[in-house]
């Protein structure tokens, strides 16, 4: 599997875990992310985020959503 292909996956990981904790869509879900940068974030940190687990991944895209004026 490309490295690519392995990001895309990843991503779309952390959204859908992401919706599950905060009851949304998966649409939804990623809208709040890519507004509040966690979708960057993901993006730029892939090397060391995809070595954690999904509580602490999920942690970070919160504090940093919280940072960039997210609400949940």
């Amino acid at each position: 599997m490309s490295e690519q292909k392995k990001k895309i996956g990843f991503t779309v990981a952390c959204v859908n875990e992401f919706a599950k904790q905060h009851n949304l869509s998966a649409q939804e879900a990623f809208r709040y992310l890519f507004h509040f940068k966690g979708i960057a974030f993901i993006k730029e940190n892939y090397d060391i985020e995809h070595t954690l687990d999904f509580e602490t991944i999920l942690e970070d895209l919160g504090v940093l959503c919280r940072r960039n004026g997210g609400i949940l």
